[in-house]
């Protein structure tokens, strides 16, 4: 089996086999380095409770005043309607990414696992831009601040997947199994999307039609699969697969 040179944390090169088991202490700085079995299990908690949260918030009408109107009051509830399936459908956009991830990275370290809390926070809060944004749609003197909201809301989201990817590929944990172009593709493509989604926050200020139609526009590119994984060696055995 061939080996992988990649630099350690000092700067100099280690000589590593890349199908050989992560170590503990290959991260000099990051404590004891673990796989990221528990930060999956973690992360899927915490998307799970994000993703069926927004429902509480639709408030079921009093049925003992409504009466006969009870059809009618749950129609005028369409904005609630609304504001769940805009965070479901983000939510649910990024935890399809969020599991591809785990194709990509190999080990967890403290840097990484201090961003990647990071990014989960940013995912239980997206569900309150996205009720604000769609329950002041329909009102003309609230609409362009709703929209300014949500928009910036997608861009800081987009920002701490950034960091998480960022942090950690420097810190090493992005699997050395991977061809480095591979890595770079990935690396070129969510740098563009976030600063794409930066670009949207700023146009939202000068013309919130605008900025509203880009950030619409990018989250719907989370939609399009990401590049297969391409290895120097062997593809892993998938998870749970003899």
């Amino acid at each position: 089996m061939n080996d992988i040179s990649h630099p350690s944390v000092e700067g100099h090169e280690v000589r590593t086999d890349p199908d050989a088991p992560a170590r503990r202490d290959d991260h000099e700085g990051d404590g004891a380095t673990r796989g990221t079995d528990r930060l999956e299990a973690f992360a899927d908690a915490v998307f799970a409770i994000a993703f069926t949260l927004p429902v509480v918030h639709i408030v079921l009408p009093e049925s003992k005043e409504e009466g006969r109107r009870l059809g009618h009051s749950l129609l005028e509830l369409w904005p609630s309607y609304a504001g769940y399936l805009l965070a479901s459908f983000v939510i649910g956009l990024y935890w399809v990414h969020h599991h591809f991830s785990g194709a990509i990275y190999r080990t967890t370290g403290h840097w990484f696992l201090v961003f990647s809390v990071l990014f989960l926070a940013a995912i239980g809060f997206i569900a309150f831009p996205a009720r604000a944004f769609a329950e002041h749609l329909s009102d003309p003197e609230a609409r362009e601040a709703a929209s300014i909201y949500w928009v910036v809301s997608l861009a800081v989201l987009s920002a701490t997947w950034l960091l998480k990817w960022t942090v950690g590929r420097l810190r090493g944990q992005v699997d050395a199994r991977l061809e480095r172009s591979y890595v770079a593709r990935l690396n070129r493509r969510y740098w563009l999307f976030v600063l794409l989604n930066l670009l949207a926050a700023l146009l939202v200020l000068w013309s919130w039609p605008v900025g509203l139609a880009l950030s619409t526009v990018l989250t719907l590119s989370l939609l399009w699969p990401p590049e297969t994984p391409r290895y120097i060696t062997e593809a892993p055995i998938v998870e749970g697969e003899s």
